[in-house]
């Protein structure tokens, strides 16, 4: 009887650290999203990212490889299904229990997409909300907290490790903060202009000015008329300084600066001249602050 026992217990013990030792699959759609879930799964496993290339986030397309690492995840992280268009298709087929929508996190702030220099609204086809939700550290701490709480329900055996690296996380936002208060104070009262309306949930938390946004929609076209009212309101409210972003053309840069005082900044909100990892977001957002402070001095 107590051989018998002393077996099964043995058995019940070995399967149960097989379980729990047991790889967690996390996938991710981005850069600063995998680097707040490197975070808190730091220790334990890494989650995949599935953008690792300089793509446009809106319209990456999968390899064969990576649409059945999605279906093997026990989790997949993404903004929101208007935001990474290119993954659509792929996530129709992911378990709604395996699926997490950045955007459906509760208590986030999500805004609407602003128009720009023309008064009216043109109509895109393009979501009317604006989901580059990460630049707000705000939000960023929901997601981590939220994100958390999704590890531990997979997980409950590395709860305590998932609860002290978010504690950790929470730390370093505070830092984060504290500098990047101290790097923009200064120029709070200068505004910018920008070609693609991207840092809006930057610009609102760190209460920067309201930048001249010269094109509706990120991929619009810049035409003559709207590159020429852009230099004439950059002219008149004596902008010196113009903010773009990787998906911008060097000849799209070079139509609004020509002929004007004005020193363009290229802002790589996804991070992706950073190794990916728990640090990325971190270095993304001070990156940010030092070019727009850069940019206008």
């Amino acid at each position: 009887m107590n051989l018998r026992y002393i077996i099964s217990l043995i058995f019940l013990l070995t399967i149960g650290n097989v379980f729990a030792q047991s790889s967690l699959i996390v996938v991710t759609s981005i850069k600063p999203i995998h680097s707040i879930a490197s975070s808190l799964m730091s220790g334990i496993d890494q989650p995949e990212l599935l953008l690792k290339s300089n793509a446009s986030a809106h319209t990456f397309h999968l390899k064969p490889s990576q649409i059945r690492m999605m279906s093997d995840a026990h989790l997949v992280i993404t903004v929101d299904k208007n935001f990474e268009i290119g993954l659509k298709k792929a996530l129709k087929n992911i378990n709604s229990d395996s699926l997490m929508f950045v955007s459906d996190i509760d208590n986030l702030k999500i805004f609407s997409s602003r128009d720009s220099i023309f008064e009216e609204h043109e109509e895109h086809g393009h979501s009317n909300l604006d989901f580059h939700l990460w630049l707000s550290q705000e939000n960023a701490l929901l997601i981590a907290n939220s994100i958390a709480n999704r590890l531990i329900q997979l997980d409950p055996f590395n709860e305590l490790t998932y609860n002290t690296n978010l504690q950790q996380f929470n730390s370093k936002m505070d830092k984060l903060n504290i500098d990047l208060h101290n790097q923009l104070k200064s120029i709070k009262s200068k505004r910018v202009a920008v070609i693609d309306d991207t840092l809006q949930y930057f610009e609102k938390e760190q209460m920067l000015k309201r930048p001249v946004i010269v094109t509706p929609y990120h991929g619009a076209r810049l035409s003559v008329k709207r590159t020429l009212e852009a230099k004439r309101m950059i002219k008149e409210l004596n902008i010196s300084c113009l903010v773009y972003g990787v998906d911008n053309s060097p000849n799209q840069v070079r139509a609004l600066s020509e002929g004007l005082a004005l020193k363009a900044s290229k802002i790589d909100i996804l991070g992706n001249e950073f190794l990916p990892g728990p640090d990325l977001y971190f270095n993304t957002m001070n990156q940010i602050s030092s070019q727009i402070r850069s940019c206008l001095k």
